[in-house]
């Protein structure tokens, strides 16, 4: 057992109780950090990880592109978030502030990895549909790369109105 033992403060009369801490639990919640300090590790290295957008498989055809936007993102002075067509710098989608948290955490994502990067808001995102199912949106300024769809339909679903919006 490890013994933690309390000095009494200088002029105090009675000593603190000695507390026991018994050794299994101690071991215990050593191996427990010892395996998240490990498993974070190897994640790191690769190990156990997944990448999305792996190789095709010999003579399965590769993902192709079914649909593809070019589009621009700004803050609007009311807190809204502004989507422009970016060929054509008309307004696709106002999202008005407080809905659509997804988006916005992904869009607030890409644009601190935007500002770390020191680049604008000029270049646009591209959000591409594939082939197999994915919906993906890509910064070729960072080249920072989000797989919408492994986040789940709601989400999927938000950024499939963006794909869908009319420019107007």
């Amino acid at each position: 057992m490890a013994h933690i033992v309390f000095e009494p403060e200088p002029g105090a009369r009675d000593a603190m109780p000695e507390i026991r801490v018994p050794r299994g639990p101690l071991l215990g919640a050593l191996a427990v950090v010892v395996v998240a300090v490990g498993a974070a590790v190897a994640g790191r290295a690769g190990v156990g990880a997944t990448r999305e957008g792996a190789p095709a498989a010999p003579g399965a055809a590769a993902a192709v592109a079914l649909d593809r936007r070019v589009l621009r993102f700004a803050d609007a002075a009311d807190g809204a978030v502004l989507v422009y067509d970016a060929p054509t710098n008309a307004l696709a989608v106002r999202l008005p502030p407080g809905g659509d948290g997804f988006l916005r955490g992904t869009l607030r994502a890409m644009a601190r990895e935007r500002m770390l990067a020191r680049v604008g808001q000029e270049p646009p995102f591209v959000l591409t549909r594939w082939s197999d199912g994915r919906l993906t949106l890509d910064d070729s300024a960072t080249r920072m790369h989000v797989a919408v769809t492994s986040f789940g339909p709601a989400q999927v679903a938000s950024f499939e109105r963006l794909l869908a919006a009319p420019a107007r």
